[in-house]
């Protein structure tokens, strides 16, 4: 059994057995996104029209099927090693007789116990492996950008945890409770500028919730003639 190491937080890159498998291995970019999405999914296995519909999405299925199967050809080359990717039954699986440990699935296991606990350990540990967002070199691919969020709320949250405010703020400048700790940290220090200028950045910061629309009211309309009735509104109104 051999040990199948995935790396998809700030960069994309696999070992087998402590090999480094060369960027040029991959030849095609379709057999790299299939190890991403496999490697990605529970127990490292999609259905095959799930796969189709996250890598081939514009096509049909008869046209992504052997799409596919050419896919499955060139990741099994690159890895080097039998059985890495494996059609069976309607399910595509990653290497199912190896071990295989993804950076992504180790940070959010982390991530959860370091946030039930709370476990400042444990966030030390998640915030170390998280080397940057999820496969940054596939921005543009959306099957990968809701996962790609939630990996970035979880790492703003371990932040907030280990109180790296300055880094949370980098992330999230309109963070409120980052910009009072940083705040309070200048005033404790005795830095009364740097306490009111973070201030300041945190007061022109927008607000989160959409502003107050002011709707003009009407012309007035000219009084009518004695004996008829009419209604108009003076007022404007906020919205």
């Amino acid at each position: 059994m051999a040990t199948i190491r995935i790396t998809m937080l700030g960069s994309f890159a696999v070992s087998v057995d402590g090999r480094s498998v060369a960027d040029g291995a991959w030849t095609r970019r379709h057999a790299a996104g299939l190890v991403k999405a496999l490697a990605l999914a529970p127990d490292h296995r999609l259905h095959r029209e799930q796969l189709l519909d996250r890598l081939w999405p514009d096509d049909r299925v008869d046209e992504a099927g052997p799409k596919l199967h050419k896919a499955a050809h060139y990741a099994r080359r690159a890895l080097a090693l039998p059985g890495a990717v494996v059609l069976r039954d309607g399910h595509v699986l990653l290497a199912p007789h190896h071990a295989v440990a993804v950076d992504v699935a180790e940070f959010e296991e982390l991530a959860q116990v370091a946030l039930a606990g709370p476990d400042l350990e444990a966030a030390r540990r998640a915030l170390a492996l998280y080397a940057g967002e999820l496969l940054p070199q596939d921005r543009y691919d959306e099957w990968v950008e809701e996962r790609r969020d939630q990996l970035r709320r979880r790492h703003l949250d371990l932040l907030r945890l280990d109180g790296r405010w300055d880094e949370v703020l980098e992330q999230d400048p309109s963070d409120e409770a980052a910009h009072l700790a940083v705040t309070r940290r200048h005033a404790a220090n005795g830095d009364r500028h740097a306490a009111l200028r973070q201030f300041e950045r945190l007061d022109r910061q927008p607000p989160p919730w959409p502003a107050a629309t002011f709707t003009p009211a009407p012309a007035p309309v000219p009084s009518p003639a004695p004996g008829r009735a009419t209604t108009s509104s003076s007022a404007g109104s906020w919205s």
